[in-house]
């Protein structure tokens, strides 16, 4: 079960564009990260419940 995992991946590849751009670095799987995700082609992955 591999889902954290890519969350993870794409967290850290949101992390890096914000550097790049200047912008303010999420620091944990936001909503930015799920849109980024849903762009990049992973739609499966869907926000978890956060409990």
């Amino acid at each position: 079960f591999h889902l954290y995992e890519q969350c993870r991946d794409f967290l850290i590849q949101v992390q890096n564009l914000a550097k790049e751009r200047g912008e303010k670095c999420p620091t944990k799987v936001t909503n930015q990260v799920f849109r980024y995700a849903k762009k990049a082609g992973a739609s499966y992955i869907n926000k978890p419940k956060m409990n």
